[in-house]
């Protein structure tokens, strides 16, 4: 059994949402019980899983008291995510989902810029996609920089290449002083709006490109359903939400990348909406986005795309049959 560390004001909380990812839970646990950097708090949540996962998390508890194991019934990844803030005690706190894994380094290397500069509030890294059944890598997302940038820029990134997901960043636990939780009704964006939330309050963000993070890329999950469900309506939601909170930067730019990627979210679900006959969820959302689509189309550089878009969105108003649409729908 390992022991607890000693040294105090350096501790890292990891959070891990479980739920049904059995064959999956011991490379990602491994991946983070065996890291260079030893002062860290695991809190293992588990979802109500129906499979071997809650078993599975006992037993590593059971061998390492680094680990702590939390089950409820299921209510979602933000649940979870949530149940885990509330206990934590780690000085900074990162997001690994059950069914990816870390680069033995990665804890080490991303709290050590954090330790060296104490006005940077948040370090963001590179990532591996890789594909679930294969192990291939889809895609490299690597960066070639290393900068300390101003909130604004940050946040910016989030919108870019650095990604809207939780997986890749950590962030000192003084932004959460005020107990800022995951909104349980969102399914999908929840995370990206915890992030606008959580870094109104940060001073600068660290931004280096080593892929530390390997992103397991599935065909499952509330993100990869294309239809139109209420998870799939909350990606609209949320993104909603995110333009309404970004205003709070006092930022044109940050206000900007909101609109572009509201309309980017909105016009993918209006147009499944459409070809699934839902018409009132099209027109609702058509309406809706009129400003955003403005943003969008006065900063977007592809004269091809734009013009594709107008086409695809011209045929909608006129309901062109479906699959004619999808011929120019790329």
């Amino acid at each position: 059994m390992v022991k607890e560390n000693k040294v105090k004001g350096n501790l890292v909380t990891i959070i891990v949402p479980v739920y049904n990812v059995a064959p999956y839970l011991e490379k990602c646990i491994n991946s983070i019980l065996f890291q260079t950097y030893k002062e860290i708090e695991i809190i293992v949540v588990d979802d109500g899983s129906t499979d071997e996962s809650l078993s599975i998390c006992k037993e590593f508890e059971s061998q390492d008291n680094r680990v702590k194991v939390l089950h409820q019934k299921n209510a979602g990844v933000s649940s979870a995510r949530n149940s885990a803030l509330k206990i934590m005690t780690g000085n900074y706190v990162l997001f690994v989902d059950a069914d990816d894994w870390i680069e033995s380094n990665m804890v080490e290397v991303l709290v050590n810029e954090l330790r060296k500069d104490e006005l940077a509030d948040a370090v963001f890294c590179g990532y591996k996609e890789i594909e679930d059944k294969t192990n291939r890598v889809l895609k490299k997302i690597n960066p070639d920089r290393y900068d300390k940038v101003e909130k604004e820029k940050g946040v910016a990134e989030i919108f870019g290449i650095n990604s809207t997901m939780l997986w890749n960043k950590m962030f000192r636990t003084t932004l959460l002083e005020k107990k800022t939780f995951f909104d349980k009704s969102l399914k999908i964006g929840e995370d990206e709006l915890w992030m606008i939330e959580v870094l109104k309050n940060c001073r600068s963000i660290i931004l280096i490109g080593d892929p530390l993070y390997n992103y397991r890329y599935r065909f499952t999950g509330a993100s990869k359903d294309f239809t139109i469900s209420n998870a799939r309506m909350t990606d609209y939601e949320s993104q909603k939400m995110v333009l309404q909170a970004i205003r709070d930067y006092q930022s044109d730019y940050l206000t900007q990348c909101a609109q572009e990627r509201l309309y980017y979210t909105g016009q993918k679900i209006m147009k499944i909406a459409y070809y699934e006959g839902r018409y009132d969820i099209y027109e609702m959302i058509d309406h809706e986005i009129n400003e955003a689509r403005k943003v969008w189309f006065d900063h977007h550089s592809n004269k091809l795309g734009k013009l594709r878009r107008r086409l695809v969105e011209a045929m909608m108003r006129k309901r062109v049959p479906g699959r004619f649409v999808k011929i120019f729908d790329k």
